[in-house]
């Protein structure tokens, strides 16, 4: 399925109203999500289309069926509704629910709006590499004892077609930065001061 069919879809249903161009962005994740709350169990919103989600909005348009008469409400912190071009489902740990529930913490404001001005800078798509970290998963992905992903402090990101020092420079100029390196050829870590801790 294209991502045009899969934006089609989606208008059909009424959670998308922007242009069937095959552009994935903002406003077709958005949409996303807003069909998986209506429609999908809570611990499948994730704002990916993948092969769940094609095949639960071919059900739901194949069989007329109505959404939830009650969606579980968002305990996402207020100030989510101020980013721009991430949700707070892109940040949560990626056990998978080994260990967690994919919100061993809430996400540091201050260094999602550096990753959200960085994809602002670039106008390209941003993939968030590694958000929010359990201990256990912290342990796997072998992060340091006390890693600030497990605090909602750090973020490992990368935007498509952007060197990942031509991004660490970008992030590193922004209010409440405080460290950042490159992991690889294209993905960079940064973090903010400690908080409370």
């Amino acid at each position: 399925m294209t991502l045009k069919q899969k934006q089609a879809l989606l208008a059909y249903l009424g959670f998308y109203d922007g242009p069937l161009d095959g552009l994935w962005g903002e406003k077709s994740q958005r949409a996303t999500i807003d069909f998986q709350r209506a429609y999908m169990a809570q611990e499948d919103v994730d704002g990916i289309f993948g092969a769940a989600t094609e095949k639960r909005i071919l059900e739901v348009i194949a069989t007329g069926e109505k959404p939830k008469e009650s969606v579980q409400i968002d305990t996402a912190p207020g100030w989510w509704k101020d980013i721009r071009y991430f949700t707070r489902a892109e940040f949560k740990c990626k056990c998978g629910g080994q260990f967690c529930d994919g919100y061993p913490a809430e996400m540091q404001e201050a260094v999602v709006k550096i990753a959200d001005a960085a994809r602002e800078h670039f106008g390209r798509p941003a993939l968030v590499i590694s958000g929010l970290r359990c201990k256990q998963w912290n342990a796997h992905e072998k992060g340091h004892e006390n890693s600030q992903h497990m605090y909602g402090e750090a973020v490992d990101l990368c935007i498509e077609g952007v060197p990942a020092e031509t991004l660490r420079q970008f992030v590193a100029s922004q209010p409440g930065h405080r460290y950042s390196y490159c992991i690889n050829s294209t993905n960079v870590h940064f973090d903010i001061p400690k908080i409370g801790r």
